[in-house]
């Protein structure tokens, strides 16, 4: 997200204060979780693709401007120099090589004897890999002002289906002196030979008593070198906690490698079990153990004791109820009473805010944050609670752990101990726009989290899209950020990457999408009410679980602090955008069924459709495109009337009821009740 660098830097100046009870107990003792075990592993990475990428043969390979670019040094010291000014504004060296759709890791050393011209401006020397035409990039960190070789790398660089790569050395942002790249590499990211990935139990691994018994795993197969997939199978074990084998199923993957096994653990009794898959070659010789996931076989009267669980439909449960989450973000300072909180959130209860997020309040004090969910408790508002920072090289570090150096373990343990107890803290902001290579760190935090916060919820939120997969079982729920307004991207970008992550997730986890709340750039606008409804109900299409808002607070809404009019009547328009949601939670929560048979527009106005119990129906849709379109839409069953929620106007149906027509003006979106 857009995000300050020094956004919990206040909160954290503070390091004694004093006790307050916490809002209500979770009375999550003796809870037991499960879930992936240990971090995915098997990626390799292939061949340098680049050509001449360690400059052995000179320039040969290599586009450039040799006014800015020049060869220094020969055979292993041979490197790229860069010096600038030159005579191109923005220079860079492009590698001859064109690389195919795939994931890839881009690499290099750098050196600088730079800075920048423009104060308080970023910059310096990266690499990037573009993708033609999507016009889309990944880079590294830009490097300024160093005097040694520094490695600089970016992992799941994506080129997407229908692009080329192209591999550049270059700058960004004001920069003045000299910058050298050698050791330049581009290789394809290998996955294992076995993939598994545990699809149901989807929450923590628990299989409650009154859930299916039945537990469903993916499994993606690559053949290793010399071998076929005929030659493969895959072989999933149940064992208990003693490592006693109980059942054995053996499988042989399809022709494309990807299947979903079942195995039934009905006749087990309730207890923790391991679930290891293997794949086997020829002879039943082992050829790969990815890491195993534990299942927790538990009595559904444990959700008793739960003050947030997921069920397996993806509806996250709060306050002993299941809810769509209606989510903000927001950044104030702290207060040691719930009376210093009582203004500003009775103003942001003017929307039906069930979920919040707040990082300034982030110092990782259990303490500091009992006063502010006390005082969310007369407005129904549950919290997550930041711990985003929580790595001592990050600058927003706790200071009182800083002080006393104290390690993020300790940090992390001590703080989810203390909000255990907190009824209105559901959960943890674990991760805010977090690369992959924090991966690996945020599941180890993801699991003291579940050993000393059981019945709660982690909640990470990715804006690199080709890295979602490798997320999916280092948080709860995944969210992302599709930032549109002031970009190249349409309105649509929203629902295709919230389509995206569940399809990375296969369905199997919540996905929840933040919402653009907010004046991006000098490109931008403060979204309008029509395009808040429009992107929020994209989401909802898609398949999101929850929308967020980013911000009420600094950067977002408060931006318009200077005319409190203004301010009023842009959050107005999101009370209004999300009162429309709340009023169909029932409709949000309940399994999506079939409602039409044909819809004219297909691919161009995507649905949602929902057949209740009740006989009610509902077509949540919007239009993908950037024109106007008509789509007539046929219903399996007849209706008497059609009414569009929010816009105050009906359709009449056909003669017969059959179905009806409506326009979509560019990115529109419509919600349909059927009668």
């Amino acid at each position: 997200m857009l995000r300050l660098t020094s956004r919990v830097a206040i909160a954290l100046a503070v390091v004694c204060f004093s006790m307050i009870t916490p809002a209500g107990s979770g009375h999550c003792e003796g809870i037991v979780t499960g879930g992936r075990d240990a971090p995915e592993t098997g990626y390799t990475l292939g061949p340098n693709l680049l050509v001449n990428g360690d400059l052995r043969s000179g320039l040969q390979g290599w586009t450039l401007n040799p006014s800015c670019f020049s060869l220094e040094g020969s055979g292993d010291t041979a490197s790229l120099r860069l010096q600038q000014p030159c005579a191109e504004p923005y220079p860079f060296a492009q590698n001859a090589l064109k690389c195919p759709p795939g994931l890839y890791t881009i690499s290099a050393e750098i050196k600088t004897q730079t800075n920048i011209t423009v104060p308080k401006r970023l910059g310096g020397s990266r690499i990037r890999l573009i993708e033609i035409p999507a016009n889309k990039w990944a880079m590294t960190k830009p490097v300024v002002g160093t005097t040694d070789w520094s490695p600089v790398m970016k992992a799941h660089a994506e080129v997407a289906d229908g692009s080329v790569g192209s591999f550049r050395a270059e700058t960004v942002g004001p920069v003045a002196g000299t910058s050298w790249f050698r050791k330049l590499l581009l290789q394809p990211e290998l996955p294992p030979p076995l993939e598994t990935y545990l699809l149901y139990p989807n929450y923590r691994g628990m299989m409650f008593s009154d859930q299916s018994q039945v537990a469903r795993v993916s499994i993606d197969v690559k053949p290793p070198a010399d071998t076929t997939m005929a030659q493969l199978h895959v072989k999933l074990e149940v064992t208990d906690p003693g490592g006693k084998v109980l059942s054995t199923n053996r499988l042989s993957p399809p022709a494309n490698g990807s299947t979903v096994a079942t195995i039934d653990m009905g006749s087990l009794p309730p207890g923790q079990y391991r679930l290891q898959g293997y794949l086997e070659g020829p002879d039943d010789k082992r050829i790969f153990t990815p890491s195993s996931y534990t299942i927790v076989k538990v009595s559904s009267e444990t959700r008793a004791k739960m003050k947030a669980w997921i069920d397996s439909d993806n509806i996250i449960h709060m306050g002993g109820r299941p809810r769509f989450v209606i989510g903000l973000y927001d950044t104030t300072g702290f207060g040691l009473r719930p009376q210093v909180y009582t203004p500003r959130l009775t103003a942001i209860a003017k929307a039906p805010i069930n979920l919040m997020i707040n990082y300034f309040i982030a110092n990782g004090r259990a303490d500091v944050i009992y006063p502010y969910t006390q005082a969310m408790e007369p407005f129904g508002i549950f919290y997550l609670a930041t711990v985003s920072a929580f790595f001592p090289e990050m600058r927003a570090y706790p200071r009182w752990a800083q002080a006393g150096n104290v390690p993020p373990d300790q940090v992390i343990t001590q703080y989810a101990k203390g909000l255990a107890g907190d009824s209105r803290v559901v959960g943890y902001y674990t991760c805010d726009e977090c690369a992959s290579e924090r991966q690996p760190r945020t599941f180890h935090q993801y699991g003291l989290i579940k050993q000393n916060d059981p019945a709660s919820i982690t909640f990470a939120v990715e804006n690199f899209p080709n890295e979602y997969q490798f997320w999916r079982d280092t948080v709860d729920v995944l969210g992302v950020d599709p930032y549109v307004l002031g970009t190249r991207f349409p309105e649509s970008y929203v629902g295709d990457l919230t389509r995206k992550v569940i399809g990375a997730v296969h369905g199997a986890r919540p996905v929840w999408t933040v919402i653009q709340f907010f004046w991006q750039n000098r490109l931008s606008h403060f979204p309008t009410e029509q395009e808040l409804h429009d992107i929020s109900w994209m989401a909802i299409t898609e398949g999101a679980r929850g929308v967020f808002y980013w911000s009420y607070g600094l950067r977002g809404l408060d931006w318009g602090k200077r005319d409190p009019v203004l301010r009023q009547q842009r959050y107005d328009e999101l009370v209004n955008v999300t009162k429309g949601i709340s009023a169909l939670e029932p409709v949000l929560i309940a399994p999506d069924s079939p409602v039409l048979s044909a819809n004219s527009a297909t691919g161009t106005v995507i649905t949602k459709e929902k057949n209740l119990k009740d006989g009610s129906r509902y077509l949540i849709s919007y239009n993908h495109s950037g024109d106007s379109v008509t789509a007539i839409f046929t219903l399996r069953r007849s209706a008497r009337a059609v009414s569009v929620e929010g816009e105050n106007r009906s359709i009449a149906p056909y003669q017969g009821g059959s179905g009806f027509k409506d326009t979509y003006a560019p990115f529109q979106a419509h919600v349909y009740k059927i009668d």
